[in-house]
């Protein structure tokens, strides 16, 4: 088995054991078994599944990092939510507002760093759509 730990800046979002854990990575979807050799890697915003012998959960994630070492995977991540608990009609009124705001911030010049925690702020809520889309 392995043990799969999500931890944001605010709170361990989940500690679970699965047999399989699948990673949105920036070089796509990584599956990670028992017995992995040892990474560090990238984490975009999308679908984490960890996969039991119960079933599959699903956690949209948001950018960050996993580290896989021995049979424990580290999810460090922005942000992290089970797919079961997304409200698609808040999270598209969220989407709507950050576009629009992102929008506005465009066309104003506000700086660069701006600009970019809004986009982020879009894409976690664009995965959050997709992975709940994705379950219906």
């Amino acid at each position: 088995m392995i043990t799969l730990e999500i931890i944001t800046p605010d709170a361990k979002v989940l500690s679970t054991e699965a047999s399989q854990v699948v990673l949105p990575t920036e070089s796509g979807e990584a599956g990670i078994l028992t017995g992995h050799i040892p990474i560090v890697t990238k984490i975009v915003a999308g679908e984490l599944k960890v996969i039991k012998e119960s079933g599959t959960e699903f956690i949209a994630v948001d950018h960050g990092f996993a580290k896989v070492l021995g049979n424990t995977i580290s999810v460090l991540t922005e942000a992290a939510i089970d797919v079961a608990e997304i409200d698609l009609g808040a999270v598209e009124l969220a989407q709507t507002k950050a576009q629009e705001a992102l929008r506005i911030a465009e066309e104003e010049g506000v700086d660069y760093e701006q600009l970019e925690a809004l986009e982020k702020s879009v894409q976690f809520l664009i995965a959050q759509k997709l992975a709940k889309g994705r379950r219906r």
